[in-house]
């Protein structure tokens, strides 16, 4: 018997492979009647970044703009991505059967995806990955590597065509 996938967890960094990543999931997702929440993950301000904020301001200024300036990325972010799904569906997101949600998280990616597949309780989790061409097949990115490894769902890696090229890799095929 074959698993049943009801919620799939698509994860995007919004690159230039989120396009057909995105196509796929969605193609995916009608085919098994699932619902796809999808999730972008923001990562906090670097620790120099931080540090040259504590050299000029208060620890108590510092963190306040650092809270708000985290708290508009991660809104522009989710603006980003309902205005990417209209343009998608030609339809504004409660109108669209296919996305149950958007979430936008500050943290360590690998972290805030494993704990949003069990938040979600995501049959599927999946990701892009760009291929590069034959040169670097076997490649993956550390978070996407770390995913895999980590997981305890399946997770789908679909790779992307190189942006020099409109074709897989012949290794991919």
């Amino acid at each position: 018997m074959l698993p049943q996938i009801r919620t799939i967890l698509y994860t995007t960094a919004l690159g230039s492979h989120t396009r057909p990543v995105f196509r796929f999931t969605v193609g995916l997702a009608r085919q098994h009647n699932a619902r796809i929440v999808l999730l972008h993950v923001a990562e906090p301000l670097n620790n120099s970044v931080r540090f040259l904020m504590e050299s000029y301001l208060s620890p108590e200024k510092a963190q306040q703009l650092h809270e708000e300036a985290t708290t508009g990325i991660l809104q522009k972010f989710h603006q980003r991505l309902e205005a990417f799904c209209e343009e998608e569906f030609g339809a504004t997101l409660e109108q669209t059967e296919v996305i149950s949600e958007i979430r936008v998280v500050s943290g360590v990616p690998y972290e805030v995806i494993l704990q949003e597949a069990d938040r979600c309780e995501a049959d599927l989790i999946v990701m892009g990955v760009h291929s590069g061409g034959t040169r670097r097949i076997g490649f993956l990115g550390s978070t996407t590597r770390r995913i895999t490894l980590l997981s305890k769902r399946p997770v789908l890696i679909v790779p992307v065509a190189d942006a020099d090229h409109n074709e897989w890799p012949e290794a991919l095929i």
